[in-house]
């Protein structure tokens, strides 16, 4: 199974449903023969012959990334924490400013610092065939919750009591 999630943000992805569709018409995706669940959230277009839900209670989705055979997913933080635990090919697609996929292009930012690390980025449908071809499975060194919980270090270091937190953040560093 594949399962391809786009988050539950209020911007839609289609171009990534584009992207999706297009690879069934070349028959690079077959949902005839393995079966393929798109989580669409926002989008207004769905890919053809195909399992789609809007959104899947976190339950369920769960249930379904542990089930899948790779995983295509946006750039979200919340995915990527996901992610991070599981050990199975996925590769990243961000949303774009640029396309009004969300408010700004921190997912390409976000992408390109998990590029670094090893973790596969699709920036083109192109990027998509080529991790098809060859889905890899990457290891997040770190999730944007283990930066996020840094940066709250941090900043509580800086304007509050928290002399405890020193050992905390020097092991993320």
């Amino acid at each position: 199974m594949i399962l391809v999630t786009v988050g539950t943000e209020k911007f839609s992805f289609n171009r990534l449903m584009k992207w999706i569709d297009d690879l069934i018409e070349q028959n690079l995706l077959q949902p005839n023969t393995e079966e393929i669940i798109i989580q669409y959230g926002s989008c207004t277009i769905t890919p053809k012959g195909v399992k789609n839900f809007k959104v899947l209670p976190s339950k369920e989705f769960e249930k379904i990334v542990a089930q899948a055979r790779l995983i295509i997913a946006h750039c979200g933080e919340g995915t990527i924490d996901l992610l991070a635990n599981i050990k199975k090919p996925f590769v990243l697609v961000p949303r774009s400013g640029e396309y009004q996929e969300h408010v700004d292009d921190h997912q390409i930012e976000l992408a390109e610092e998990l590029a670094k690390q090893g973790v596969s980025i699709a920036n083109s449908c192109q990027d998509l065939v080529e991790f098809l071809a060859n889905p890899t499975t990457t290891q997040i060194n770190h999730s944007p919750k283990e930066y996020y919980a840094k940066a709250s270090f941090l900043l509580q270091e800086q304007f509050g009591d928290a002399r405890s937190s020193k050992d905390l953040v020097a092991s993320f560093a």
